[in-house]
């Protein structure tokens, strides 16, 4: 019984190594492809960014956006991003329209780096069947 639970033991360690160098692996290989990319037409590749944060805006200035997330079980966060000239917007700014933010943690402050107006997708009318 020992023998079996042994080699279990032997087999299931045997597999998260080779799961983490895969991830591993796959990981270098979208940084190779994503470096590759960035040498090309600047206007259209995405902007470098480290974290996301999503929820509705609850206030807009010319250089700064203020967007709140509610996660159940805990209290509203609110967060505030400077806006650049470089900073990419996707979409119309506007107060309770939903947004994901892309930025950069810096010693000023957030400063996004990418904003993506969500649309509400709208379920079309079913038509009765006869």
């Amino acid at each position: 019984m020992r023998l079996r639970f042994a080699i279990l033991l032997i087999v299931a360690g045997a597999q998260f190594a080779i799961a983490g160098w895969a991830a591993q692996e796959d990981a270098s290989l979208e940084k190779s492809n994503s470096d590759k990319s960035s040498h090309g037409d600047s206007s259209k590749s995405e902007p470098k960014y480290d974290q996301t944060f999503s929820g509705p805006i609850v206030e807009i200035t010319a250089t700064q956006i203020t967007v709140s997330r509610s996660i159940l079980g805990k209290p509203a966060e609110k967060r505030t991003f400077s806006i650049k000239p470089d900073t990419r917007i996707e979409g119309k700014l506007k107060v309770r329209a939903k947004v994901t933010v892309g930025y950069v943690a810096t010693d000023d402050g957030d400063v996004a780096r990418l904003v993506v107006v969500r649309t509400s997708q709208k379920p079309s009318e079913k038509k009765p069947q006869p």
